[in-house]
């Protein structure tokens, strides 16, 4: 079948011009595209339009000869004699006869059907023959590409323009002929289809394989329908054949498509086909010659198996593409290499680095891929496609990567991605040692910038040693200033990340309005350059400075948006994001969510990896250590505190870090009891955060020296730091509560509960005092009726009475033990001292609280003994 390709044979076959072809073996009933064609054939035209291969003919003779006992189907295949106007409609009443329609005079004006012209013209008696018909008549026109000469498309243009009433054409071609039917499109008289419709799918895919003996497992078979993108000839010949239908294809795209072009075209499209994609520029990059774009517009529109790919892009049909790959090698063995290699200087020069590195890869030209990493490729490191970016770096041959500074810099990159610290700085050292043997030029001013952005990021901030990544990054950052984009083409890319440099170096040295300023500026130009693995980290260390600032609001609004990023980009379980799952994990421990915390923790580490970032790695135990001292486990947390002191030496070198470690040994001072500990360690400092102010105060007020501790939480209390704030207006109400002025704790702790509720703070009502929190808490609920929302919902929770959601809605009546309980909720009581009295558990009391508020419809103590009041039970 010629649009199958089913044989291999290059004997010339006769063709019946007027019959429709023989179909072949292994035929699949495509009911779809038949009944497509039946409610074609209700009005004036039907194009079929594709490339070679996609069962055009195949499909329209299988459609005839169902058809032919309800009617006429004249068909007609064409060729180049059919150029001549008097032979093509000859021909096309010999197939209105040999389809049993009626022409005078056969149509060639001498009655024997030879068309020799001497007698009435062909073309009314077709006209006449259509108009006498009695029944509907269809005319295939195949092979209609074949026809060029202006005066057979005009006269068929005018009939298909003037269409006689019983008369239908079913036009097969692969290309868009020169017709004009866009008249006929706009009055929907012309019905289309398309490769896109002829495409196989994959249960189309299953019965053509098995109609030709062939079974292949479901795998496979769904990666041959998706190679294959539907193409009926490549289906065939790709399941007949043991190297996926290569060979086979290269056969058919010879004797359909190539030898049928001119030489220009021939070495046009095996030139083109070793990229991907093509456009007209590259494309005249690849073939020395210039309208590449045109070239690329007239193979689509002869369906030559290129399409459009968006913009100014095009691409081959995969296994034509491979094809043609192939025969390039047969045909001039050292072309593809050099292609390749022009290829990637071209796309190297448009500032696409990963594809520039992927041909130069496949040139195997490891030199120009390496020079290619020093301009263009370090940044991709810290972008979506680092996975590919490693892969092609780790095609290196080994033996290369000591023999000059770009191979170096590719042998630094390679080690940091494995683990191997130790290796880093020696590949370095090595790197550094080569560029030394070189004199000035742009080359080696281009390798010391990408080194020295590998060794901010990948040695001095690793390790750790803060104040020198931050002079590091400055000096970076004023070196890049000194280069333009000629000079330096990846110099966006590495000043955002000599910006998240600078401000994580500001962030664990202590100069956290400085982190803030130089974070955001570095999420700003990660954004910018198109590196999106520096915005994630950006965000995500943006995250952990507003929750050491005491915004666990902002901080979840950072981490969140680091999070979804990098689940885009599938980076969710990098590095770069994991500060962002340590900062999620600290805001839920702060907010009383225990599980969500561990679960946060569990991701951030996971995140890490092996061998995580020094200061991450200090953070990432901080937070174990503060899980663990909530659920009350001090020693614990004191066995976890150590072994970070002692893995966090030298080289880390991170001041606020420090800090964060002492905070927590302070913590957990105090909850074995150690306050003396605590003043011993803040003793004389005056530049204490207030995190450490308000555990100082805490410290006093364990000491019973209440006159030292109000300073330090009335700074607190007043400053920007929420959480720290919250603990601190708490303390005042219990160093108010120890002096007996009940209306002073009251308001302090009021506006301890107003401060938490809008960040939804909960920590420090458990780790202060809990039980001394809870009897404030239940005298306050009783005592003040809270309007509005402001600390309603955690009084609700320290005390238990949460408000319930269905209040004003009474449900049954209260039980014995209820009515025991109700009894005392109108005394200033509290539930563990109803408890007492009653001689049952204090969460009994509550459980039978929560369910007299429920049954009476109230949302709160006060509401319940009105309502019970009014009921008559109290």
């Amino acid at each position: 079948m010629r649009d199958q390709a089913t044989t291999r044979s290059t004997v010339p076959i006769a063709v019946n011009h007027n019959l429709p072809p023989r179909l072949p073996t292994g035929l699949v009933w495509r009911g779809r595209l038949v009944e497509a064609l039946d409610v074609g054939v209700r009005r004036a035209v039907t194009l079929i339009c594709a490339g070679p291969g996609w069962g055009k003919t195949v499909l329209t003779a299988t459609w005839a000869t169902a058809r032919s006992l309800s009617g006429p189907v004249a068909w007609l295949t064409l060729d180049e004699r059919h150029d001549d106007p008097y032979a093509f409609w000859a021909d096309l009443n010999r197939s209105l006869a040999t389809a049993g329609v009626t022409v005078t005079g056969d149509g060639d004006g001498d009655g024997d059907g030879d068309g020799d012209g001497t007698g009435a013209d062909p073309r009314r008696a077709f006209a006449e023959a259509v108009t006498a018909a009695e029944v509907p008549v269809v005319v295939v026109l195949d092979d209609l590409h074949e026809v060029a000469d202006p005066r057979v498309l005009t006269s068929l243009a005018g009939l298909l323009g003037a269409t006689p009433k019983r008369l239908r054409f079913v036009l097969l071609s692969r290309r868009e002929p020169d017709l004009s039917l866009h008249r006929l499109r706009m009055s929907g008289d012309l019905t289309e289809i398309r490769a896109a419709e002829l495409g196989f799918g994959l249960e189309e895919a299953t019965e053509l394989l098995a109609l030709l003996g062939r079974a292949l497992p479901p795998e496979r078979l769904a990666e041959l329908v998706r190679r294959a993108e539907g193409w009926g000839a490549g289906l065939r010949l790709a399941a007949g054949t043991a190297n996926g239908g290569e060979d086979a294809v290269g056969e058919y795209l010879s004797r359909e498509v190539l030898d049928a072009q001119p030489a220009e075209v021939r070495t046009f499209l095996l030139r083109t086909s070793v990229p991907d994609r093509i456009c007209g520029e590259l494309a005249d990059a690849l073939t020395g010659g210039a309208g590449g774009h045109r070239m690329l517009e007239k193979l689509v529109r002869e369906k030559l198996f290129l399409e459009p790919a968006g913009g100014r892009w095009f691409r081959y049909h995969p296994m034509v593409r491979a094809a043609l790959r192939h025969r390039l090698g047969e045909l001039w063995p050292d072309a593809p290499a050099r292609l390749h290699r022009a290829v990637a200087r071209w796309h190297a020069g448009q500032g696409d680095a990963l594809t520039s590195l992927t041909h130069a890869a496949a040139a195997e030209d490891w030199n120009l891929l390496a020079a290619l990493v020093v301009e263009r490729g370090v940044p991709l490191y810290t972008s979506a496609d680092r996975p590919q970016f490693l892969e092609l770096l780790g095609r290196i041959p080994p033996a290369l990567l000591p023999t000059s500074p770009e191979m170096a810099v590719c042998a630094v990159v390679l080690s940091f991605a494995r683990g191997e610290l130790a290796a880093v700085a020696r590949r370095m050292a090595h790197a550094r040692a080569l560029i030394a043997q070189r004199p000035a030029s742009p080359l080696r001013a281009e390798t010391e910038t990408a080194l020295a952005v590998l060794e901010t990021g990948a040695v001095i901030r690793w390790h750790g040693d803060m104040p020198r990544l931050a002079s590091a990054s400055t000096a970076l950052l004023a070196q890049l200033s000194r280069l333009t984009w000629e000079q330096a083409p990846s110099l966006s890319q590495y000043r955002a990340a000599a910006l998240n440099n600078k401000g994580a170096a500001w962030l664990w040295t202590g100069r956290l309005d400085h982190a803030d300023r130089y974070l955001w500026a570095a999420a700003t130009a990660a954004r910018t350059a198109g590196t999106p693995y520096i915005e994630v980290n950006a965000f995500a260390m943006l995250a952990c400075l507003a929750f050491l600032q005491g915004s666990p609001g902002e901080a979840e609004e950072h981490a969140e948006t680091a999070i979804a990023l990098a689940r885009r980009i599938d980076a969710e379980h990098r590095s770069t994001v994991a500060p962002a799952y340590l900062a999620r994990a600290l805001i839920e421990a702060e907010r009383g969510r225990e599980p969500e915390a561990e679960e946060a923790l569990r991701q951030g580490l996971h995140a890490l990896g092996e061998v995580p970032e020094a200061a991450i790695s200090v953070l990432a135990g901080l937070v174990r250590v503060r899980l663990t001292l909530d659920r009350g486990e001090a020693a614990g947390a004191r066995t976890l505190l150590a072994q970070i002191r002692a893995e966090a030496g030298p080289p880390m070198v991170a001041p606020f870090a420090d800090r964060l470690i002492a905070l927590a040994g302070a913590e957990i001072r105090l909850a074995l009891g150690d306050a003396a500990g605590v003043l011993i360690r803040y003793a004389g400092q005056s530049d204490l955060i207030a995190a450490e102010q308000v555990c100082l105060a805490r410290a006093y007020l364990a000491t019973g020296n209440l006159t030292a501790a109000e300073p330090l939480l009335a700074r607190v209390r007043g400053g920007a730091d929420r959480i720290a704030a919250v603990g601190a207006w708490l303390l005042s109400a219990l160093a108010a509560d120890t002096q007996g002025r009940s209306a002073v704790s009251s308001e302090a702790l009021a506006r301890a509960l107003a401060a938490a509720e809008p960040e939804r703070i909960r920590r420090p009502f458990r780790r202060y005092d809990a039980h001394r929190v809870l009897v404030l808490a239940e005298r306050q609920q009783w005592l003040t009726e809270l309007r509005g929302s402001a600390g309603d919902g955690v009084l609700g929770e320290i005390t238990g009475e949460i408000p319930m959601l269905g209040a004003g809605q009474a449900a049954g009546p209260l039980s014995e033990r209820e009515l025991d309980v109700l009894q005392y909720l109108p005394t200033v009581l509290t539930a563990g001292e109803i408890a007492v009295n009653l001689s049952i558990s204090v969460n009994t009391v509550k459980a039978h609280m929560r369910s007299i508020y429920r049954k009476l419809g109230a949302g709160r103590r006060r509401e319940a003994v009105v309502l019970a009041r009014q009921a008559g039970l109290l």
